[in-house]
């Protein structure tokens, strides 16, 4: 049994939000935003893009 998350209202909110404009599940949106926290704090190493990628350009 996996055990959901529960954040306060305003949080719920922006995550239902963000998930909507993104086409993104809630769960994933987690994944990325945690993700994301982790590697701009430095406790995950930055994922480099190689440069045959899919969004080489697309800046």
């Amino acid at each position: 049994m996996v055990e959901q998350l529960t954040f306060d209202d305003d949080v719920e909110a922006a995550i239902a939000a963000a998930c909507e404009e993104l086409d993104m599940t809630r769960e994933e949106m987690i994944r990325l935003i945690l993700r994301e926290w982790l590697e701009q704090y430095g406790f995950l190493p930055v994922h480099e893009l190689d440069e045959g990628s899919e969004t080489e350009g697309s800046a």
